[in-house]
């Protein structure tokens, strides 16, 4: 029979006492609000830069919702949780096992590190992950690809619908903004966290994954087959250009079927062309919709 565990929580000052009552053994967890110290602030501000990120291996997440689904996701690593003691108390993830390291502090403390105007109650640092991918599954399955897309929002976003239609392998060319950095984790709101996202030449990955009656890559162009005339397959590359350039042209020879998003709008003046990650959601929501 599992034990009970109770637990209540008081506040004296400066520290922060929780009591658990499990069977005749009572634990006690002291938490103490600290002065950030100036190399853990300089080590924060770093993390604001690609070349720091990747020194450290590491990224910073803000925001009290992103960070406390971060801390409850299976499996993720906390390398440091810096958060206000009503955070905490809030979201009881004092009792995590995933959290190498936590550093109570008071609001204050926390505009001192954050990128936001108005900070939240908490940030964390998290590893970079290093994917490998697994040919399988991806040979298997639908995966996006994205040629240069470099303004953080849109790759945040992308990362984000591509979790909500299930497409768990984004490959990116060597120059999409980087994603970890912090306006595309932020605008990602926690995909981040459970997309597999990978960097290399666009030649490689198109060579790496040869295409069959089965596994088909498929390009979004201004020109090309209606997307909602086409047959589209279950598994296979859907490839996404840069915002203004579009696919890169030395790309298009590995390109099976170019698909096109018709417009609707009436007359002769119209918009010229679709946002990429307006464009992403349009696509990928057909192809799971034939699904």
């Amino acid at each position: 029979m599992p034990y009970c565990i109770l637990y209540f929580a008081f506040s004296t000052g400066r520290n922060c006492y929780f009591y658990y009552f499990r069977a005749k053994i009572i634990f006690l967890i002291i938490l103490k609000s600290e002065v950030l110290s100036k190399n853990k602030i300089k080590y924060l501000h770093s993390l604001q830069q690609k070349k720091y990120r990747t020194l450290h291996k590491a990224y910073l997440i803000e925001g009290d919702k992103l960070v406390k689904e971060a801390v409850f996701q299976p499996h993720q690593q906390i390398l440091c949780l810096i958060a206000t003691e009503k955070w905490l108390q809030d979201t009881n993830v004092y009792r995590q096992k995933n959290i190498d390291e936590l550093i109570v502090v008071k609001e204050h403390e926390l505009t001192r590190v954050s990128n936001f105007v108005t900070p939240g109650q908490a940030l964390a640092v998290l590893p970079v992950t290093e994917n490998v991918p697994d040919k399988n599954k991806i040979e298997n399955d639908l995966s996006l690809v994205l040629d240069t897309v470099q303004d953080p929002g849109n790759l945040g976003t992308i990362l984000r619908i591509a979790d909500w239609f299930g497409i768990r392998h984004v490959f990116c060319s060597n120059d999409c903004v980087d994603c970890y950095n912090s306006k595309v984790v932020q605008a990602s709101m926690g995909s981040i966290l459970r997309t597999n996202i990978f960097y290399d030449r666009l030649e490689n990955v198109f060579e790496t994954y040869h295409p069959d009656n089965h596994f088909i890559r498929y390009g979004t162009f201004l020109e090309g087959e209606n997307i909602y005339n086409e047959p589209l397959g279950k598994k296979g590359f859907i490839v996404m250009g840069n915002e203004s350039k579009g696919i890169s042209e030395y790309l298009w020879k590995y390109i099976d079927i170019k698909l096109h998003i018709p417009g609707y709008a009436s007359g002769i003046i119209k918009s010229e062309s679709l946002n990429v990650s307006i464009a992403a959601a349009i696509v990928c929501s057909e192809f799971k919709r034939r699904g």
